[in-house]
């Protein structure tokens, strides 16, 4: 969501107004230690702050979660019954956001706001967009027109290659768009002729018993009934029932610890007199107070525990006729991954590509000679177009190498070099480019793609997975993400925790870098880093706290005073000298006129 430092802006994000305001409103309740949380966002940028484990990422994940994420019934709060996550759009300036809610029929909110929400109960979810039913696929759709959301993690996709050609192609969709729908369509052409081609040759007999095989192995797939994640639910399951004596003996034996069988001689009650003796103390030395206040807590957090502990042992049953049938169904899918793929989804892919080679088989004619010509045909003609294509790469890939580059070295990267390779693969059988000469294929292309870096002087060009570190990847990926992902596209970008594995003067480049993808979208960013923090239009504290014996998640937006007080919590300074305080004045009118500059620099 956000960047810094002058970025070579693309596409329609270049036009797109400054202060751009997207999501308005997140709106929690009961989702892991939230129990009711509503943030309000502005435009700009904004930073969620807060001490380690304060759950700045558990606000993501909710998000994440309303965006149509994969979450479990785990995420929903201990003592709740379901979970609730919304997110608010101004849509005005996402139109395919709102041509995918037009072609739903859902677009009657008035006003272009967007509401997607969810609802988590029992493992199931209940989807709405704009508070009517909807689909998990149309929730998903909606929302990565609207969110971008760059996870800790994610910059270690950049080491892996086959994601490399997809950014370099993201990046010159601008020059190259056309090219590539064009390419796409002849090369599915292409391949379903060439398939058909297959079929046709097949003898009466290889045809029947081909079909035969298919209708097995479709009708066998069908039948199980496969569901995505079933396996590692139904694993969690087992292992429950499986050890449901020794998890309950082990969870009784804790519980009796706490709260004990009587009123007498248990950790709880350990904990209740000496927080007594040391409140009543603290009467007569108030130097006791803190240590009163954290016996107090630990009371507290053993008293949730103890209830946590009796809820999981009114849950916990042994029920031999559940497991066996657990079992069961893990022995089938055990079967069928032995026989079509590694996973479920390995699975119901290979379903799906069986029954459209049975239907083929089913509807194919004695054309063979027609269907040899149109593949000689095809194989020119997207060779063709995939060896201007290519072309087209090599310019653009020049083009980045240079920009991310300069980027780099705006982020403490000086002597970074950078290297896009483009290589092919000579497959007579594949397809036939301009001189002639035959190439592996695929549907993106004769292309194979990799980046090269070398991040110090001196130091040969290697590949990313061998030369980069964590720091380095980081920065890498918000290069990317300012000039060559889809920040062009989608209006919103959220950051956790982009400022891994740096600090000082690249902690303020980050910074300066952030904003200034600002200025084309509403960015949001977890961070630790004051510099990072100082030069934010927005921020907010996120903390926890102890709330009628549970411990939740709270959020502030802080401003004046408060904001200065977190930067210098921030800072790592003792809040009590003034010295602290007049540095993060000082950092915050600072970092007005920075903002300024940056935004309106040309």
């Amino acid at each position: 969501m956000g960047q810094a430092s002058r970025l070579p802006v693309r596409g329609s994000w270049a036009r797109r107004p400054r202060y751009v305001l997207m999501l308005q409103e997140l709106i929690v309740e009961n989702f892991a230690l939230i129990d009711r949380l509503r943030v309000k966002l502005g435009p700009g940028l904004t930073v969620l702050t807060g001490e380690t484990g304060a759950g700045k990422s558990i606000i993501i994940d909710a998000l994440s979660a309303a965006l149509g994420d994969r979450v479990s019934s785990e995420a929903i709060r201990h003592g709740a019954d379901k979970a609730l996550v919304e997110a608010v759009f101004d849509a005005r300036d996402c139109p395919q956001a709102l041509a995918s809610i037009a072609e739903a029929g859902l677009d009657d909110a008035g006003e272009d706001i967007i509401v997607l929400s969810r609802q988590i109960a029992n493992g199931r979810s209940v989807y709405r967009v704009n508070h009517r039913p909807a689909t998990l696929a149309l929730l998903q759709e909606i929302g990565r027109h609207l969110v971008d959301i760059h996870g800790q993690h994610e910059h270690q996709t950049l080491i892996h290659e086959e994601f490399h050609l997809q950014y370099l192609d993201n990046f010159g969709a601008d020059d190259y768009g056309k090219l590539l729908a064009q390419y796409a369509e002849a090369f599915g052409e292409f391949a379903a002729v060439r398939r058909a081609l297959a079929n046709s040759q097949l003898s009466e007999r290889e045809r029947a018993q081909r079909m035969d095989m298919l209708r097995f192995q479709v009708d066998e797939i069908a039948k199980a009934g496969l569901e995505p994640g079933e396996q590692e639910d139904l694993e969690t399951e087992r292992t429950r029932l499986s050890h449901a004596e020794k998890l309950r003996e082990a969870v009784a034996g804790a519980h009796r610890a706490l709260e004990g069988d009587d009123a007498s001689g248990t950790v709880l009650d350990a904990l209740l007199s000496a927080e007594s003796l040391v409140t009543e103390a603290a009467r007569l030395d108030a130097t006791l107070e803190p240590l009163a206040q954290e016996l107090s807590g630990v009371a507290v957090a053993a008293r949730e525990t103890a209830r946590g502990l009796q809820d999981y042992l009114h849950e916990l049953e042994f029920n031999p006729q559940r497991l066996e049938a657990v079992q069961s169904r893990l022995s089938e899918i055990s079967a069928l991954k032995r026989k079509y793929g590694d996973s479920i989804e390995e699975i119901l892919d290979f379903y799906e590509h069986a029954a459209a080679e049975l239907a083929e088989i089913e509807s194919a004619e004695e054309r063979t000679e027609e269907l040899t010509k149109r593949v000689t045909e095809l194989r020119k003609f997207a060779g063709a177009i995939a060896d201007d294509l290519s072309a087209a790469r090599q310019q653009a890939a020049g083009k980045l190498a240079k920009l991310v580059e300069g980027e780099l070295a705006n982020l403490g990267m000086p002597n970074a070099r950078f290297a896009v390779e483009l290589e092919r693969e000579v497959n007579p059988e594949g397809l036939m480019a301009q001189d002639g000469v035959g190439y592996a294929a695929d549907a993106s292309g004769i292309d194979r793609c990799r980046f090269l870096l070398s991040a110090n002087k001196g130091e040969t060009l290697r590949p990313l997975s061998s030369v980069a570190s964590g720091g380095e990847l980081s920065r890498l990926m918000l290069v990317f993400k300012s000039i060559c992902s889809r920040s062009g596209e989608i209006p919103t970008i959220i950051f956790d925790e982009i400022d891994a594995g740096i600090g000082g003067v690249t902690a303020h480049a980050v910074a300066r870098k952030l904003v200034e993808v600002s200025r084309g979208a509403q960015v949001m960013c977890v961070t630790h880093l004051p510099q990072i923090a100082r030069l934010a239009d927005h921020q907010v504290h996120v903390a926890k706290q102890v709330t009628a014996g549970r411990t939740v998640v709270r959020t502030t937006a802080v401003d004046g005073e408060q904001r200065v007080a977190e930067l210098v919590r921030m800072l790592g300074v003792s809040g009590e000298e003034e010295a602290a305080y007049q540095h993060a004045h000082q950092m915050l009118q600072e970092a007005t006129a920075e903002r300024q500059q940056l935004r309106t620099k040309a």
